[in-house]
């Protein structure tokens, strides 16, 4: 089976449990915005379709005057050589955490963190699925459609620099720590 294929199977298998776990599906930005919106304190998870594109996964939160966002591009699944970078299998249970924090550390002054989402890690085959994804954190008065439309094409037009950056620097703290 090619890596297309498994990859697209990922893909269902993922958006399975995320039906399964009672993520809310949506066909445009806007009604996703309106369900986060309404969604004051607590954590709202969304399968967004967008025509010609992957799904994205979000989860969204609102609490006093910001918005939380962590997008997950379903169209990012990526398998990582783990002979290149170890320190990805050492990490795995701990991946999101980790990324998130390199994320910051290189991207928080413009209020974005890059992430790994750990998917499959198959030390057979020595290699690790992720997906990239990113987080945002915005007041809620500059929270709109052009704002995740805009984290959308950061994270499609970026990713690859974003997925180095992230892959040297956690390679080089494991080193380190």
């Amino acid at each position: 089976m090619s890596n297309d294929e498994n990859e697209g199977e990922e893909v269902l298998e993922i958006i399975g449990r995320a039906k399964e776990a009672g993520f809310i599906e949506e066909i445009s930005i806007s009604d996703a915005i309106e369900d986060i919106a309404k969604s004051t304190g607590e954590e709202v998870n969304i399968i967004l379709y967008i025509q010609g594109s992957a799904p994205i996964l979000i989860n969204a939160a609102k609490e006093e005057g910001y918005v939380s966002l962590a997008l997950l591009d379903l169209g990012l699944v990526i398998n990582i050589n783990l002979e290149e970078y170890s320190a990805v299998a050492q990490s795995f249970t701990d991946l999101e955490e980790i990324t998130t924090r390199i994320g910051y550390e290189l991207y928080g002054d413009r209020s974005i963190a890059p992430f790994l989402f750990p998917l499959k890690l198959n030390v057979k085959d020595k290699r690790a699925t992720v997906i990239c994804g990113i987080k945002a954190v915005i007041t809620e008065n500059l929270f709109n459609e052009n704002f995740i439309e805009g984290l959308i094409d950061d994270l499609e037009l970026k990713y690859p620099e974003y997925l180095a950056n992230i892959l040297n620097n956690i390679e080089v703290t494991r080193k380190e720590g």
